[in-house]
This record gives structure tokens, C-alpha cells and sequence, in this order.
């Protein structure tokens, strides 16, 4: 990789992608809902690509909203320019912007990945071998609980699968679904939640590269397709099942259930 500081240059397309998101929902409220989310994801990806440009980078962009090869090609940047944006559109929370460069075509290849609140404009970013962290201070997932005490987010929307759901939702007591899974899986990074669940088959890699980037950092464990610690290609195309937990006890039980 060449001599970018790829950490604060994820960090500014993040803060470009707020401000440019702001000025979208000052002028989007009289817009049908569908026409909103557009705009949305427009003003997103433009921003990223004309600051992009306007660096002078050489890289290959990997974005939810289409994929573009800035000046010369090279590390592979993969976005979700707005992860959770039917939330963003009617108001609801959360709603995040998702940034991962990686020195190879696979999520094991991430070295620096940025993940920032839309709506408050905290971040958590990590580097390769250097942890992870909330608005600059470390962060940690919870110590386990056992399954009928942990806090833990799923997600069943437009395809549900809920045939393989229903011996886990018999078990869990204390069950969330925020719609963004970018802010979910910063959530276990953080302690906040102790898993988050997605076995649908429609989640992309998209979605989770960077999330799943700073939770490995922070600590946490994941299943994805079957596999733990599975890789996955960075495309546009590419989806996943996905377990993440506080940790490894957790997550065996987890998929010990799904599965």
C-alpha cells in the first residue's frame, strides 16, 4: 500500500459523508420516502468519490450504491455510504456510515476501518494490531452471560428465515432489532450488546466489513457461514450468515442453537 494515512483519511471521508447527509435532510422533508432514501445515498457516494478524487488517491472503491476506480486502481476501499438509511429517512435511529481499506480482495486483509453515528457524529475506528475504539477511548465487549441473560440484537426483516429462529427466540430474554448491522456489531465491539444475529443470506459484506474490522480488534468473536472467523470477498455482491459475540463460550452456544 502506498503512503496514505489511511486511518484519518477514513476519518475524513466519514465527517464528509455527515455533512453531506445533513444538508440532504435539511432539504429532503417534503420528499416521498422512497426519493429521500435516493438522495440519501447519492449525496453519499458523491461526496466519497469527489474527495476521493480530489486527493489524488489510487484506489479500488467497493460501495454499496456501485463500485469506481479512483486515479490509478489499487487498495481496495469498501463502503456503505449509509447503513440503516430507511431509518435515516423516517427519523430513527441508528443510522451509520461504514469505511474499511484493505491490501487485499478479502475482509483478513482490512487494516483500518471507521464506522461513524449519522445522527451524533461519534465514531469507532481501528487498525490493524492496535485495538479498537469509541470517540478515542478503547473499547472491550461484555464478559459472557449465558444466553438467557445477554443482551442480543438480531435480524429478521424482508427475508426472514425464522424455521432455524425459533429455538433461539424461545431462549432469549432480552431481544433488540435496530436495523443497521454496521451499528449493531459496534455495539457487541463495545459491550453495549453481548451478540448480534443475521442468518437471512441477504446481508453483504458491504454492511459489515468495517464493524466486523473493530470488533476483530476489540476482541469479539464471529460465525460467518459457518465458519468461525470465516473471510469473505470484498464485491458488492457478496453476502454472508453472520453470528457475532462477546466471545467465544457465547458464540458456540449461539451457533450450537442456530444451527
Amino acid at each position: 500500500m502506498d503512503s496514505f494515512n489511511w486511518l484519518k483519511i477514513l476519518k475524513e471521508l466519514t465527517y464528509n459523508v455527515m455533512n453531506s447527509i445533513a444538508e440532504v435532510r435539511l432539504r429532503g422533508a417534503g420528499l416521498e420516502l422512497g426519493d429521500f432514501k435516493h438522495a440519501l445515498d447519492v449525496a453519499a457516494q458523491s461526496t466519497i468519490i469527489d474527495r476521493l478524487r480530489s486527493i489524488k488517491a489510487n484506489v479500488n472503491l467497493v460501495s454499496e450504491e456501485g463500485d469506481a476506480v479512483i486515479g490509478a486502481g489499487g487498495p481496495i476501499i469498501i463502503t456503505d455510504p449509509v447503513d440503516g438509511t430507511t431509518n435515516l429517512a423516517r427519523g430513527l435511529r441508528p443510522a451509520v456510515t461504514c469505511f474499511a481499506v484493505s491490501e487485499t480482495n478479502l475482509l483478513s486483509g482490512i487494516v483500518a476501518a471507521v464506522v461513524g453515528d449519522l445522527y451524533t457524529g461519534e465514531i469507532y475506528w481501528a487498525e490493524k494490531g492496535k485495538g479498537a475504539y469509541f470517540d478515542g477511548n478503547p473499547i472491550k465487549p461484555s464478559k459472557y452471560r449465558k444466553i438467557q441473560n445477554a443482551l442480543i440484537s438480531i435480524d429478521i426483516s424482508k427475508t426472514p428465515k425464522l424455521d432455524r429462529m425459533i429455538s433461539l427466540l424461545t431462549n432469549i430474554r432480552y431481544l433488540r432489532m435496530q436495523g443497521s448491522s454496521a451499528a449493531e456489531i459496534c455495539g457487541v465491539s463495545s459491550g453495549k450488546l453481548d451478540a448480534h444475529i443475521d442468518i437471512r443470506g441477504s446481508l453483504r459484506v458491504t454492511d459489515v466489513a468495517a464493524a466486523l474490522t473493530i470488533l476483530r480488534e476489540a476482541g469479539g468473536s464471529w460465525w460467518v457461514d459457518g465458519i468461525i472467523g470465516g473471510d469473505k470477498l470484498l464485491t458488492r455482491k457478496e453476502t454472508l450468515e453472520l453470528i457475532v459475540a462477546s466471545s467465544p463460550i457465547l458464540l458456540n452456544e449461539l451457533i450450537s442453537i442456530v444451527s
